[in-house]
């Protein structure tokens, strides 16, 4: 049970940061991190609904591989933001 609650918040704080990346970047005026960071956020709330199914289907163990992929891909945006940003 503990695992899901921090599967769906580990989600939802990857999906948060995602956003607030596309923001900036929209403020930035970055159009490909925009593009990217779009995408990457559209993923990440299909994962935090995945996790949260998961929850109330009452699944015994928590999909590691979309919990990686989430955080990776998140990883990844905040890298190629900050890249952009820095190196532009």
């Amino acid at each position: 049970m503990k695992r899901h609650v921090l599967s769906v918040v580990m989600s939802s704080a990857a999906a948060v940061i995602s956003g607030t990346v596309f923001v900036v970047a929209l403020f930035d005026q970055y159009a490909l991190v925009e593009m990217a960071a779009s995408i990457v956020t559209a993923l990440q709330a299909y994962f935090v609904s995945s996790a949260i199914g998961d929850w109330l289907e009452k699944k015994k163990e928590t999909n590691r591989t979309r919990n990686s992929v989430a955080v990776l891909m998140t990883i990844f945006l905040v890298t190629f933001y900050s890249f952009r940003k820095y190196f532009h």
